[in-house]
Parts: structure tokens; sequence; C-alpha cells
């Protein structure tokens, strides 16, 4: 992924092949948004496991720690969006299960033409990759809203484990 580049990957190209790459805990630099189609595995997200499934939608803002594991016959897609664009993109984790069937369409729907976008490399494929990952930031953003994916109130032992993975991200280099 170059710099300031939005990137459309599958979830095997994501691991590069290398099931550690996504399945042990990391943070990246950039916001992550995760479409599964197919398969079961398991989500390690703001400090809580959950299990994982076709037509989930789980977003991972930058530098959140988080860890992947869908086995061998999960297949999704993965978008990588470079932090600090001018998105407006939620500031927290989010694992949300789409039920609704236009929905889940419209979300591969925007996925499979940026995808074909990023392919084709026409002229200012760039502008159209930001204008689609727009539109699924909207997407994203209007499923957040619904009654059902609003997130149930955290005890203390979950703000205390996403409290940690924050403090994780934030100062594992420093030796702290």
């Amino acid at each position: 992924m170059t710099e300031n580049t939005i990137e459309l990957l599958t979830l095997a190209q994501l691991s590069q092949g290398q099931d550690w790459r996504v399945q042990l805990c990391h943070d990246r630099p950039v916001h992550m948004l995760i479409w599964i189609t197919r398969g079961q595995g398991v989500l390690q997200l703001d400090g809580q496991r959950r299990g994982l499934g076709a037509h989930n939608a789980v977003f991972i803002p930058a530098r959140a720690l988080f860890a992947l594991d869908m086995g061998r016959q999960g297949i999704g897609q993965a978008v990588l969006i470079p932090d600090g664009n001018e998105l407006r993109l939620p500031q927290m984790p989010r694992h949300l299960r789409i039920r609704d069937v236009q929905a889940q369409t419209e979300l591969t729907g925007l996925i499979e033409a940026a995808q074909r976008e990023q392919q084709a490399k026409r002229p200012l494929y760039h502008d159209a990759l930001e204008g689609h990952a727009a539109l699924m930031s909207v997407w994203l953003r209007r499923q957040i809203m619904q009654d059902e994916h609003v997130p149930n109130r955290r005890n203390a032992a979950a703000r205390l484990s996403a409290r940690f993975c924050q403090m994780v991200c934030e100062h594992y280099s420093s030796g702290a």
C-alpha cells in the first residue's frame, strides 16, 4: 500500500499467505473496513473476543488493537483507508452483524465497484476510490445508527480491557 492510497484486499491478501499476520493481536496505521462474505471465525476487537460469520462488517480505526482468525473457509474483503483523510469515519471499533439483505447487497456492490476501479487503474482512479470509500463510510455510519447496532453498555471489565488495548497501542514502542 502506498501512502495516502485507499486499497482493497481479500482476506488472503491481507494476511499475505501467512495467517499469523492477522491472527496475532496487532494494530495498523490505517483504518480498515472488513466485510466477511463466507465462513466463521473469531475476532478480538476492543479487548473482547467475538464470534464472526458471514455478512459481518468490522470497522477497525487506525492504531486499534485487533486479531482476526477466519480459518481456511473464511472469505472476505478488507478496505484499507489511510489515516488523516477527509472521510468521516467512526472513532471506535465496531462489529456489525448485517441481517438486512438490501444493506448486504449495497456494501458488496460498493466494494466490488471499488475493486474494479483499483484493477483497471484508469485515469483518476484514486479519486474514484476516494468516492467509493466515502460511500462506504456513509453506509457504515447509517448501519451504526440503527437500533440493532447500538452497543450495549460495557461493564467495568470490558472498559478496563478496552483501555488496556488502547494503552498497548499507544505505548508499546516506549518499552513501558
